[in-house]
């Protein structure tokens, strides 16, 4: 798909992979509906956007509210008069072992990351189909999502249930021509891990990362191409591949990790 002049919402657009992208697809030329849940940020990002030829729009929104994630799109709508593009990027952390997991939390983390991208999906989809070449839904996993990691057992879950949804997503809108694809970032260099509920130490202190503007290009290039499921680096590409073929040896390795925090 070519991104000039097409509609994106863009969720958690203001932080880390999600202001990345939204600096890359404006340059791209897109027509941007930006949400996150702080007015300010948004406002201040969507000022900056709209110095060029493109036009960004601020809505405020929780995905952990699947009323607000709703309304995203008919807000975008009432603007642009149609939408080509969702981009689910919005997400929460957790960070405890099984054991100590909260309740509450891990609700609000499966609300965030999954529940929310499901609203807003089913909002968009009768807009999608509307269209005489479909739509694009891009759904950011994350390489735990496909194997999990210990310490971040709520985290890991909610992102495999985004992955399996849009599995089952992408066949039945199939003859819609509405495309599904996945985008799985490992380490990225972003102060998720900073916002992120709980205790366990896991994931801090770890690689630096790839930063922000390369996970962005990457789904720039999504957009383009609308591949089933994009990996940013060779490594996230090889984690998952030597967990799926040798799921024990990925045990083994996971153990020794986590006895050296």
């Amino acid at each position: 798909m070519n991104p000039s002049n097409r509609v994106v919402i863009l969720t958690g657009a203001t932080q880390g992979i999600g202001r990345a992208t939204a600096r890359t697809l404006a340059q791209a030329g897109c027509f941007l509906a930006l949400a996150a849940r702080t007015r300010d940020s948004l406002d201040t990002l969507a000022a900056e956007l709209n110095t060029g030829s493109t036009q960004a729009i601020a809505i405020p929104t929780d995905m952990g509210d699947t009323v607000q994630a709703a309304n995203l799109v008919r807000a975008t709508i009432a603007t642009f008069g149609r939408l080509d593009i969702v981009i689910n990027n919005a997400a929460l952390g957790v960070r405890d072992e099984v054991v100590d997991l909260d309740e509450s939390q891990a609700r609000r983390v499966m609300d965030v990351n999954y529940f929310g991208p499901v609203a807003l999906i089913q909002a968009a989809i009768p807009y999608l189909k509307a269209n005489r070449d479909g739509g694009l839904i891009i759904n950011i996993s994350s390489i735990v999502g496909r194997r999990a990691m210990p310490g971040i057992a709520g985290y890991c879950a909610s992102k495999a249930a985004l992955e399996k949804m849009a599995e089952s997503l992408r066949i039945e809108l199939k003859r819609d021509k509405i495309r599904v694809s996945t985008v799985y970032p490992g380490v990225t260099a972003t102060r998720f891990n900073d916002h992120s509920l709980g205790d366990s130490p896991a994931g801090r202190g770890r690689l630096a990362g790839v930063p922000a503007k390369r996970v962005a290009r990457a789904i720039l290039r999504t957009i383009h191409h609308e591949r089933r499921d994009v990996f940013i680096t060779l490594f996230d590409r090889t984690f998952i591949t030597v967990g799926v073929l040798w799921p024990w040896l990925m045990d083994q390795m996971l153990g020794r990790y986590t006895n050296r925090l």
